[in-house]
């Protein structure tokens, strides 16, 4: 079960985006609840915020990096808008 909400769908119409998920719970565990609160300071919760965080940064670097990159994702987000997603 899955509590809470993003404004992810709102920023996705107007700029490239991606949303990425870490699990640092089981499928029986949901977020916003205090075993989520428990999880996120564990040892565990560090080690994949830390991994997640990694994964990001390299991919801002490839973003800001990759000038072909980043015209293929706004590419894209045009073709979206033209269909209407």
């Amino acid at each position: 079960m899955f509590l809470g909400s993003s404004d992810i769908g709102d920023v996705s119409s107007r700029i490239p985006t991606i949303h990425p998920f870490v699990a640092i719970l089981g499928d029986e565990a949901s977020d916003h609840t205090p075993a989520f609160a428990r999880a996120a300071a564990s040892e565990r919760g560090r080690e994949v915020m830390l991994a997640a965080a990694e994964a990001l940064a390299c991919t801002a670097a490839d973003v800001l990096g990759d000038a072909s990159f980043t015209a293929r994702a706004w590419a894209r987000q045009r073709e979206k808008a033209a269909v209407g997603l």
